[in-house]
Order: C-alpha cells, then sequence, then structure tokens
C-alpha cells in the first residue's frame, strides 16, 4: 500500500508552466480573428443537434425544438467501457436520451425515455454491477431508471418517489462507512436515502439536514450540494448552496450531521452552485444571477478557528460580467463552467485569489438573450460534464443540443496527480474514499 505524499506548491506550478500558457493573453475573453468559435487551445469533437433550433432567434420560444423541448443537463457513465452520456429534455414532451459516444466524432442517440414532468437534474450512480440514473422532477419528485444496458434501449424504471415540494438537484456518494447515498434538495432541507434502498424501491428517508438556525427565515432551502472525503480527518463532508450563502456538514453519520462552515457573503442571498477543492480548504460557488461572477472562498480561516464564518471571497472570476454561469464541474486546478451566452469556459484556480481563462468555445453564435426576459428566453450552455478516465468535455446547450470538446494538456484527472486526494464530482464507486489517497 501506498500512501499520498502531498506535493510542495512550487512543484505543481512547475509542473504547471506548459498548461498555463494556454490562455494568458488578452484575447481569451474574445472570439478568434479568424472566425472560428474558440479557442485554440479547445477542440471541437463533434456536435448532435438534438432536435436543433427551431423557433426563430431571440422570439419567446427560442431555444425549443420542433415538440417545445430545450436541451437540459447531462452526465456521462464514467464507468471503464462504458460509452454514454445521458441527456434531459425538457418543455412539452420532457424526457432522456442515451447517447453513445464509443465513436466520439459520431454520437449516436441509441436510447430515450418519457419522462412524467420537467427533469431539473440528472444522476448516475452505481449499484453492485448495474448502473441507474436518478431524475429529479421540480414538480413531484425523483424517478430513478436501470440504465445497465443503454445500447438495448433500456430505460427500466425501478422507483418513483413523491415528494410534496418537488426535488431539484442531487448527488450520489459512496460514504466511508461502505454505504452509498443519495443527498436531494428541492424543499427546506436536504435530504438523505441509501440508494441500495431506493433501487429496490424501499424509499422511506434516512435523514434530513436543516439549514442552521440562525440563518434566514426566508421560504427557501438549499438549492444544490456536493460531498466529498476529507482524507486529513477522515470525515465525510457535505457542501450545500442555499438560503443565507453556502454550508460544510461533516456527514460522517449521516443520521447527526454537524455544521462545520459557513459562507454568508453580503452579495449572495441565495446560493446556486458549490464545489470543493480536493483538500477541502476552498470552495468555488455561483449565485445564480445575472451579473454575478463565480466566486472562490477560502474555508481555511474557520477550520484553524480564527475566524467563526467566511464573509469575504478570495477570489472571483467571470466571462461576461453581463451573463452568468448556468453550471460548472470542478478538476482542480481548472473550472469548467457552462456559461449559456458565453459558451463553454474554462479557468484556472491554480492561484484561487487569481483566477484566469484557459480556454472557451461558444456553442450557440445566434442572438443573445434579452436582458429583460431572460427567464423565458434563455438560450447557450446550460450544463459540462468531464470523464476523468481521458479528458473528454460534454456540454449541453439550450439551443443546439450536446457538444463534445477536448482541451490541449488535460488528457485525464486523477487527484492524485496532482498531489491531492482523487476525490471530485465523479465518484470511485470500486475502490471508495477511504482509499483515495492510494496508489
Amino acid at each position: 500500500m501506498t500512501t499520498l505524499t502531498r506535493i510542495p506548491f512550487w512543484i505543481t506550478a512547475t509542473c504547471l508552466a506548459s498548461i498555463v500558457f494556454l490562455s494568458s493573453n488578452t484575447n481569451a475573453l474574445a472570439r478568434q480573428t479568424d472566425g472560428s468559435r474558440g479557442s485554440r487551445n479547445v477542440e471541437l469533437v463533434s456536435h448532435l443537434p438534438l432536435g436543433g433550433m427551431k423557433a426563430a432567434s431571440g422570439s419567446a420560444t427560442a431555444g425549443f425544438d420542433a415538440l417545445g423541448r430545450s436541451t437540459g443537463n447531462l452526465v456521462f457513465d464514467q464507468g471503464a467501457n462504458r460509452p454514454f452520456v445521458f441527456v434531459a429534455k425538457n418543455g412539452q414532451e420532457p424526457g432522456i436520451v442515451a447517447v453513445n459516444i464509443a465513436n466520439e466524432s459520431k454520437p449516436v442517440v441509441v436510447g430515450a425515455w418519457d419522462s412524467p414532468s420537467e427533469i431539473a437534474d440528472l444522476v448516475h450512480f452505481n449499484v453492485g454491477s448495474k448502473s441507474f440514473l436518478a431524475a429529479f422532477h421540480p414538480e413531484s419528485g425523483l424517478s430513478v431508471l436501470e440504465v445497465t444496458d443503454p445500447d438495448e434501449g433500456q430505460f427500466d424504471l425501478v422507483a418513483e418517489l413523491n415528494v410534496s415540494e418537488g426535488l431539484h438537484h442531487g448527488f450520489a456518494y459512496r460514504h466511508s462507512d461502505g454505504r452509498s447515498y443519495l443527498f436531494a434538495t428541492g424543499g427546506k432541507n436536504v435530504l438523505v436515502y441509501d440508494l441500495e434502498t431506493l433501487v429496490s424501491a424501499r424509499t422511506a428517508e434516512l435523514a434530513s439536514i436543516a439549514l442552521p438556525e440562525e440563518q434566514p427565515t426566508i421560504d427557501y432551502g438549499f438549492h444544490s450540494v456536493s460531498a466529498q472525503y476529507e482524507a486529513v480527518t477522515e470525515t465525510d463532508r457535505l457542501y450545500a448552496a442555499g438560503a443565507g450563502g453556502y454550508y460544510v456538514f461533516d456527514v460522517t453519520d449521516v443520521r447527526n450531521p454537524s455544521v462545520l462552515a459557513i459562507v454568508n457573503s453580503a452579495a449572495v442571498q441565495i446560493g446556486h452552485g458549490i464545489a470543493a477543492s480536493p483538500d477541502g480548504s476552498h470552495v468555488v460557488t455561483a449565485a445564480g444571477y445575472r451579473t454575478a461572477p463565480i466566486r472562490i472562498f477560502d474555508l481555511r480561516p474557520v477550520f484553524e478557528g480564527t475566524v467563526p464564518r467566511i464573509r469575504t471571497a478570495a477570489g472571483a472570476w467571470t466571462a461576461n460580467w453581463r451573463n452568468y454561469a448556468e453550471n460548472f464541474e470542478m478538476r482542480w486546478p481548472f473550472v469548467f463552467v457552462a456559461g449559456m451566452d458565453d459558451g463553454l469556459q474554462v479557468f484556472n484556480m491554480l492561484n484561487p485569489f487569481d483566477p484566469f481563462t484557459v480556454g472557451y468555445y461558444f456553442t450557440w453564435d445566434g442572438q443573445a438573450a434579452s436582458l429583460a426576459n431572460r427567464a423565458a428566453n434563455k438560450t447557450g450552455a446550460w450544463d459540462v460534464d468531464v470523464r476523468n478516465a481521458d479528458g473528454l468535455i460534454a456540454v449541453t446547450d439550450v439551443n443546439t443540443g450536446l457538444w463534445l470538446f477536448r482541451m490541449e494538456g488535460f488528457e485525464n484527472w486523477d487527484g492524485r496527480g496532482w498531489g491531492f486526494p482523487n476525490v471530485s464530482s465523479v465518484q470511485d464507486w470500486e475502490n471508495g474514499p477511504t482509499r483515495s489517497t492510494e496508489w
């Protein structure tokens, strides 16, 4: 057994020298002058329209296909030899499509499932040798589908969970106790379910995690969550964005969570998205309103006991202050952003006080969404995911469907190669979190 040794900062920085050059010039925030839609280090692998753009650009129905559907969230199947990505479609006839990307340059739709209602999030996870999708419905709750054989068109509904307030976002997590859990948001609290119980249609929740009592009493709870193992303290941590800002909970005992840190920024009434660095020292956050940058907060002063909570961001990044980032994925030191009108954007947070853009691609080059009516007329990149094994990047665009990219110098991601535990928003279902520092 080999235990990971933390690489000194100066060595890591030196190793990054070949990557930093990718975009340190002033042209990083604008289209290339040669007429291309992306930076030179981002390669377009393929594009699957998934219905395409049928409505007039800029109209009230812009972003919807002939059936009144727009492309929504997506998720990779990260398993070895499982070349699939799943994409949600919303609108008049919502559903999910399975796309085989064995030939990345020619993705093929191999299966579809008709959803009973809108899908706000997709989460992929494994139980034993089987693969599953959790589809989150803001109007009703949760649908759990077995997708072990997408090439056969298999979308077997194995469980439905009715939640009065609906569910909005989720995160599947293999816990240090050897079990796997689903953390779900939608109402006031984060609901916790055992995945083995969930796929067998026995859906009683294990726990309900509430906002700290001193937080705002507005009629809102949590928007989104993520979870990961903290190797130094050997604890499981839940990172939550919601009313009042951002929160870190110790969920080593999921039935008895405790608050570890609170981030209250005066600029954020409701936190929209959150992801932690592999060592848990920093969180990258989104606020979900136009003109809001992605903010990076340093949590160490709270953990060291020098301040009771974090009030000020260590750093901030934006592709365009007029727009906002919808979703993002962290693969430290890179953060991959679905920036709507700004398309795919990638920034480097090696120095969290000075993040900078390293790549981009405009997935939508039509008319931008009206600033006065953005809620009803959304355009551009909506969601993003990254396949750790080979660095493939997938983006869904509300208007234009599924896009696959590769970024020069980013061929895979494993935290151990960066001097960190191998933890990210992608779970190692085979080895589990407690072995995240072992080679």
